[in-house]
């Protein structure tokens, strides 16, 4: 008989799934075994067919047992509402304790509670803290033995159960009918659902309202909705998709599509605006990925005729001639788990309502054009056109004229109508200038005037143009670095850095790696009309150590490089930049040397070696600026504080040191350990 072993934090947790899988007669179909974290052995975890956790934290927990192709299912669980009653005599607003075995437990319980209407003023308590004495009722789901002592009133509501999804779910995977009449689900569970739900059928009635109300919403659109998952299967479509690509009540694939609709969709960019010509027929469309749990679950596709709507028509031959007006991307576009990339997002949304210039710092492939689009869109002049310039991409003696136009005749070769200019085309919207740092001083002249006046003049003109223009700079090179070499003027700097945003470069977003393959595999996956594939955890451990000197731009390289040559698993070896990440301890001492050189050749590495130096000294764990200029000044070398910032930054951009917020100081790091070790071995 099959096995499944059923895995909790703590021993009433386990018991209660137990049981509750036992009275639904599970037994009867598996043999059911149950352990706590602290039991499990890795000896013994392949003799079960299935494993269920009680909750995401216990998951994170039980992870290292399990073998790559263990079958694994997290329970989705709900309270007993038939034990809630005596809640509902607590006054509203009063503070409460609701103790569990695990923070997740206690908040997933207060989240279910507050969702059945229970107002009170819920205090999670899982650990040995301690008590607030102004407590004295405490509610807790099945562990009275963790209350506080001096609780005066316990409601204890039971063990949280297994909710109906998850149990059909352990049904399917053993291949039981739960609703077969020879299924116990049927028989006991169903009628102890009732049982429990009878104070929430207004709940359910609501629920199934809403249901209703939104299937009637998305079934008299006049956009046709098309959603189908990774399979290839078309889940849902409404009345518009099933006139427009002949649909029926029957199951379809995206593959049964009329070849001229498959081809469009497949060949649509993901979170874009598309116009698409289908048999003759313009069409709007629009594709997107929805994500749960950090996995794309499904894709949706919305479309309509351009005919159909008047907007539409218009933004259709607005965008076929004028496409470099437009901005594509939201910040939608942008994902990332990373809280600091989060909180830069969140920074970047409220900017995007100023008018104010904005400086995005950041290295290349990073995605400053991206977030510079999504700016746009997201500010008031989202309906203006966006322009784009890039001054490492035109030469020089073009870029005056292409930025600020140019009067007829001006110079030979001139259009006899004139040119209007990038400024000018930008009027009421955002211009984004990329790579600034990149400017002639020419250029720099001319910029600072515009940002200064808000007025151009066109080459050979003789009168000054108001603009309204947003201006958002990038750069990928340092430009305090560029001022002390005299090759970007100060002056400039300060007019654009008023509202400076920094993009981090991948390799200080380690956990957003895996989560961008995804998206990617995905994206080459339809690209290439091949069959879905995964990167081992191996190349996932090779991709988060590698330190991504292209950033996104050169992850995205390599996936669509695996999508051609790997089969279904992408192995470490098959990465192209493996060669380059397995660096014997040669070549690791080579790349010390490199840097050597670099602070050689700008004179500086005297002091950096005194810096290092001092912070490798067992009594200093870290030191401001303030305590590093006095030892640098102590031994003979005065910087100023300028200087001092910019050799630190460049400490910490080269990982020899760490440079912390606030008033924690810099700290060396093991590679900064290295180099001076690498350095002293010459002496």
């Amino acid at each position: 008989m099959k096995k499944v072993l059923i895995v909790t934090y703590t021993k009433n947790t386990l018991r209660a799934l137990v049981e509750q899988l036992n009275e639904i007669g599970l037994q009867e179909y598996v043999e059911i075994e149950g352990r706590t974290v602290d039991e499990l052995d890795y000896s013994f975890m392949m003799k079960y067919s299935l494993v269920v956790v009680s909750s995401k934290i216990v998951y994170t927990m039980v992870k290292p047992y399990l073998s790559e192709d263990m079958p694994t299912i997290i329970t989705r669980r709900t309270i007993n509402y038939g034990k809630i009653r005596e809640l509902l005599d607590i006054p509203k607003g009063t503070q409460v304790y609701l103790v569990s075995d695990l923070k997740q437990s206690a908040e997933d319980t207060t989240g279910i509670l507050k969702e059945a209407g229970i107002d009170l003023d819920f205090f999670p308590y899982f650990s040995q803290e301690t008590p607030r004495p102004e407590i004295s009722i405490a509610i807790t789901a099945g562990e009275p033995q963790l209350v506080p002592k001096h609780i005066d009133k316990i409601i204890n509501i039971g063990s949280r159960q297994i909710d109906i999804s998850t149990l059909v779910e352990i049904y399917h995977h053993f291949q039981i009918s739960p609703f077969s009449s020879s299924s116990h689900l049927s028989a006991r569970y169903m009628q102890s659902l009732v049982d429990l739900t009878k104070d929430l059928s207004g709940e359910i009635l609501r629920s199934r309202i809403l249901q209703k109300s939104l299937d009637s919403i998305v079934q008299n659109m006049d956009d046709a909705v098309l959603v189908y998952n990774n399979f290839n299967e078309i889940e849902h479509f409404n009345l518009k998709a099933a006139e427009l690509l002949s649909l029926s009540a029957d199951k379809h694939t995206i593959h049964s599509l009329a070849p001229s609709y498959y081809e469009a969709m497949m060949s649509m960019a993901v979170g874009q605006e598309t116009f698409v010509e289908i048999e003759h027929v313009a069409f709007y469309m629009r594709k997107k990925r929805i994500i749960l749990d950090e996995q794309v679950y499904s894709t949706l596709i919305v479309f309509r005729k351009v005919e159909d709507y008047q907007k539409i028509e218009y933004d259709y031959r607005s965008k076929a001639k004028q496409r470099n007006l437009v901005a594509r991307h939201t910040f939608d576009d942008i994902k990332t788990r990373s809280a600091s990339v989060l909180e830069m997002i969140k920074i970047a949304r409220r900017l995007a309502k100023s008018d104010s210039t904005i400086l995005v710092l950041g290295e290349t492939g990073t995605g400053k054009e991206v977030l510079a689009q999504a700016i746009h869109n997201a500010s008031a002049r989202t309906y203006q056109p966006f322009i784009g310039v890039n001054f490492a991409a035109i030469s020089e003696s073009l870029m005056e004229s292409e930025l600020f136009g140019y009067e007829p005749g001006a110079f030979t070769g001139a259009r006899k109508n004139g040119h209007i200019g990038m400024f000018e085309q930008a009027h009421k919207g955002s211009i984004f200038l990329d790579e600034i740092g990149d400017a002639s001083a020419v250029i720099q002249n001319r910029l600072l005037r515009v940002l200064q006046e808000r007025q151009i003049m066109r080459v050979g003109g003789d009168r000054m143009i108001p603009l309204d223009v947003r201006v958002i700079a990038a750069t990928n090179k340092d430009l305090q670095q560029l001022i002390e070499e005299g090759m970007f003027r100060e002056d400039l700097y300060f007019r654009l850095n008023v509202l400076p945003l920094r993009l981090l470069p991948l390799r200080e977003r380690k956990r957003d790696i895996s989560l961008l393959i995804n998206i990617f595999i995905k994206e080459f996956q339809e690209k290439l009309g091949r069959e879905s594939f995964v990167f081992s955890e191996g190349a996932l451990k090779c991709c988060e150590e590698y330190h991504w000197p292209g950033n996104i731009r050169e992850l995205r390289n390599v996936v669509e490089y695996a999508a051609h040559i790997s089969e279904d698993y992408v192995y470490k070896e098959e990465l192209p930049f493996w060669q380059s990440a397995s660096l014997s301890e040669d070549e690791s001492w080579n790349d010390l040397h490199s840097l050597y050189k670099v602070f050689q050749e700008r004179g500086f590495l005297h002091e950096v070696l005194m810096l290092l130096d001092y912070l490798n000294d067992e009594k200093v764990t870290s030191a401001g600026r303030s305590a590093m200029a006095a030892h640098l000044l102590e031994n003979g070398v005065m910087l100023t504080d300028q200087q001092l910032r910019y050799r630190q930054k460049l400490l910490n951009e080269y990982d020899l040191i760490v440079v912390e917020k606030g008033r924690t100081g810099s700290s060396i790091t093991e590679k900064g350990k290295m180099f001076l070790a690498h350095e002293k071995s010459k002496c």
